[in-house]
């Protein structure tokens, strides 16, 4: 991959989306890459049953995870910074609100368990807030709503401002509604976060879902065909007990 002088790329490495069951649900968070002349950015890196996918994904663009100069985690949410640690050549950015949380995570909090502070032990951890620059084109946006420091990435692309929203905005549905599915930091907050992606993005990376064009304010097409399902169905010599 490239390091002219053309403008940033967003580059969907892995797809979002979410399986659910009688046993609980399992998080797939989006896992985008940001290309451009000064940086390779990755947004999000997903859990841990996750990277040997991640790592095909790399290696079809001729990268490796010692390629990445940046990781920003859009919150501190297991399901999005598990895979950190395998980036330790990279700065990874990170809200202080999200930092504190990992400091001091409750023992009842079912998507920020104790351990998960230790996935960023000996990395570079640097704390990020709105406005912050990484690159020529390219911003840490504050989401606040989802979760207290939620942040985004705002893209400037060659097909219009793109917004890497995580779950602030988790799908074309949450955009349509208005609302955050999950909100943790306050209804107030997240409407804002909603709205700024709605008034702001051309295209929507989001946390949970295919990227999507924006017109009008509204989700209108996705980038992106639907995946297949990951899921298999049971053994038919094993599927019923005896």
């Amino acid at each position: 991959m490239s390091r002219s002088g053309e403008p940033a790329v967003v580059e969907t490495l892995l797809l979002g989306g979410a399986l659910t069951s009688e046993q609980g649900s399992a998080g797939f968070c989006g896992v985008y890459l940001v290309a451009c002349r000064s940086r390779r950015i990755l947004f999000d890196c997903g859990h841990a049953g996750r990277r040997r996918a991640l790592h095909r994904a790399l290696a079809r663009r001729e990268l490796t995870t010692r390629d990445i100069d940046t990781v920003v985690l859009s919150h501190a949410h297991w399901d999005h910074i598990q895979n950190a640690d395998l980036f330790r050549d990279a700065d990874v950015l990170l809200h202080p609100a999200e930092l504190d949380r990992l400091r001091a995570a409750p023992s009842d909090d079912l998507v920020t368990p104790p351990w998960s502070r230790a996935v960023l032990e000996g990395l570079t951890v640097r704390q990020v807030t709105d406005g912050h620059r990484i690159a020529p084109g390219v911003e840490v946006t504050g989401l606040a709503g989802h979760t207290a420091g939620s942040i985004g990435l705002t893209v400037e692309t060659p097909s219009g401002t793109a917004l890497l929203t995580g779950d602030a905005v988790s799908s074309a549905g949450a955009l349509r509604s208005g609302r955050c599915t999950v909100v943790t930091a306050g209804e107030a907050a997240a409407a804002a976060s909603t709205e700024r992606v709605r008034s702001a993005a051309a295209l929507v990376y989001p946390g949970h879902d295919r990227p999507f064009t924006v017109v009008d304010g509204a989700p209108a097409v996705y980038l992106l065909p639907a995946a297949e399902s990951v899921t298999r169905p049971p053994d038919p010599l094993t599927a019923e007990p005896s």
